[in-house]
């Protein structure tokens, strides 16, 4: 230990260099690292606010983040329910024309058929005379008629059928 005190003792002029060396990197390395963290700061200073009685914009944001989450999630929830209503509107649609008396041309009579995407409807026929109308109305459930179809009838539900 004695001969470490007079290294010291007998070199103090180096070692006070080398001291005063250590400080000034460290110094200079101080303003370096500070100049840094500077430019950072500056870059991230948007998130919070700058004057006082400011709002910390960070706070701001997350105010901003949790009512889009609640909107969302009630445009999801209504979303959810135009599907279910969709399913009972009319998707599914035959149309099919013919003659149905002898001296009636064009086509006047015709077989309608309107499902939903469930195959539940109705089916109208409308039977054109030469001076009368005659229509009707058939319920269809699960694809199926509630009574027996005539052939164009069936003609029209089959094109309801095959149009989903």
């Amino acid at each position: 230990m004695e001969s470490i005190h007079q290294a010291v003792g007998q070199n103090i002029g180096v070692v006070f260099v080398a001291l005063a060396v250590v400080a000034g990197a460290a110094l200079v390395l101080s303003v370096v690292i500070a100049s840094r963290v500077g430019r950072v700061t500056r870059r991230f200073a948007w998130v919070k606010g700058r004057g006082e009685g400011e709002v910390d914009s960070l706070e701001a944001m997350l105010r901003v983040v949790e009512s889009n989450a609640r909107e969302v999630e009630r445009l999801r929830a209504d979303l959810d329910a135009l599907s279910v209503e969709s399913r009972r509107h009319f998707k599914r649609i035959g149309l099919f024309r013919y003659n149905a008396f002898e001296g009636v041309a064009g086509h006047q009579s015709y077989s309608l058929c309107l499902l939903d995407e469930n195959r539940n409807g109705v089916l109208l026929s409308s039977l054109v005379g030469s001076n009368f109308n005659r229509a009707y109305a058939v319920e269809i459930a699960d694809g199926e008629a509630r009574r027996k179809l005539g052939d164009e009838e069936r003609a029209a539900l089959k094109m309801a059928l095959g149009a989903g």
